[in-house]
């Protein structure tokens, strides 16, 4: 059955003044409350500019990390692209230096975001035409050659590389419609949004310190926009989990409004809320992994820190209960076996009661 090293914390910072300080008093009050791995987003910190390690900085980052006692890993930059990005070298470098951050801190594993996302520079007026299919396989074929560079740098120093996938938004269908294109055409543009086409570049790659982070919320969403299997896409994702993200929704679209507490009011978008206060089927869900073996962060918004240990209290008894699934992989056979009960009665909804 599923086999969680720590349950973790990722750290959610603004990117305002005095962040080394927030960052101590953020560590403190994660190691307080009973957390022992954090996920840091290290892009708030100034330690990479223009595509190069800043050292002065990186020293300072590391001498708040060295005060106590957690394990850390780390979140890449949000933006960068390694598919679309016409500066691929620069996004090359960017990744080296994050990999060194990894080096430094002692991280296990550093997540990136899909660069399966062709729609950014069309949102923001870069380009002013949607990608042709060529440049869309191009993309994809271009991450590929740059992670089997890449993941012997990983493995050189002792680091996971998780692709990470996405969940899909407004403005995202806002935008194709801008070219005439229907909602079912999203995909197309937005390939990471289901995880199949990560898990083809994942078989390209072929390299073991390279496999998807599952963001279980994104897919929760992406599943009931896009009409998939949610678990049967958990399934065929196992294989390749080596790093998870956790966090709760109600699997509804955003209407295009950004304002969070307005959000939570109406039950939309990847709120990230805490395990439990939303609709997702964890215990079916994690069944679903029954071979893997790493560790679970939890990415809570900081609207909600006040609740932090109720959410850590909330994983660990999914966890505890989680049924074994008792079936084989898709790809052995055609027909699929019930759930096994593991203490408690693993339905839809059991989930949701803290």
């Amino acid at each position: 059955m599923i086999n969680v090293r720590d349950i973790g914390i990722g750290l959610n910072s603004p990117g305002t003044r005095d962040e080394l300080r927030r960052l101590e008093h953020s560590l403190a009050y994660f190691q307080e409350i009973g957390f022992q791995l954090v996920e840091i987003d290290p892009a708030p910190f100034s330690l990479i500019m223009n595509g190069e390690l800043r050292r002065p900085q990186l020293a300072g980052f590391l001498s708040v990390l060295e005060d106590f006692d957690l394990r850390y890993s780390v979140h890449g930059l949000m933006r960068l692209n390694l598919a679309y990005d016409p500066r691929h070298e620069m996004c090359r470098r960017i990744m080296l230096c994050q990999i060194e951050i990894c080096r430094a801190m002692g991280a296990s594993h550093l997540v990136y975001h899909s660069g399966l996302q062709a729609l950014d520079a069309v949102r923001y007026g870069v380009r002013r035409s949607l990608l042709t299919e060529e440049e869309l396989a191009s993309g994809a074929r271009r991450e590929v050659e740059a992670f089997k560079d890449l993941a012997p740098v990983a493995a050189d120093v002792g680091v996971i590389i998780g692709m990470e996938n996405g969940d899909p938004h407004q403005w995202e269908y806002n935008v194709i419609a801008q070219f005439g294109h229907p909602r079912s055409e999203l995909p197309r543009h937005q390939p990471r949004l289901n995880v199949a086409p990560i898990v083809r570049q994942l078989e390209a790659i072929n390299h073991p310190n390279v496999g998807l982070t599952l963001d279980i919320g994104h897919l929760y969403i992406a599943a009931h926009d896009l009409g998939f299997d949610y678990l049967e896409a958990i399934s065929e994702a196992a294989p390749w989990v080596k790093h998870l993200h956790v966090s709760d929704n109600f699997g509804r679209l955003d209407q295009g409004f950004d304002l969070e507490q307005d959000r939570w009011a109406f039950g939309e978008a990847d709120v990230h809320l805490l395990p439990g206060w939303g609709s997702i089927p964890y215990h079916e869900a994690f069944a679903r992994l029954p071979n893997y073996e790493g560790d679970l962060i939890l990415e809570i918004k900081p609207g909600f820190r006040d609740y932090l240990g109720e959410g850590l209290e909330t994983m660990q008894d999914i966890l505890s209960r989680v049924p074994v699934a008792c079936m084989k992989p898709p790809s052995q056979t055609g027909e699929r076996s019930p759930l096994c009960q593991a203490g408690g009665t693993a339905t839809s909804r059991s989930t949701n009661a803290s």
